[in-house]
């Protein structure tokens, strides 16, 4: 999970499209993966806020970054 990297760690400062970011709720079961449209692609985990982070899990999908 991408929250439990280290802060500086370049996973959770690249874009999340690029790293293929997916994200579900803690409780479901599926994951939605980022797509280049949405306003959030660009941006990096470090930058979401907790409206994304406090109730969603986060992964990489690319990890060659």
């Amino acid at each position: 999970m991408l929250a439990d990297l280290p802060v500086e760690h370049p996973l959770r400062n690249t874009a999340l499209v690029e790293i293929g970011a997916r994200y579900k709720h803690h409780s479901a079961k599926l994951w939605s993966e980022v797509k280049p449209s949405f306003g959030i692609a660009d941006k990096t985990f470090n930058m979401l806020g907790p409206a994304w982070t406090q109730y969603d899990d986060w992964q990489a999908n690319k990890t060659g970054v």
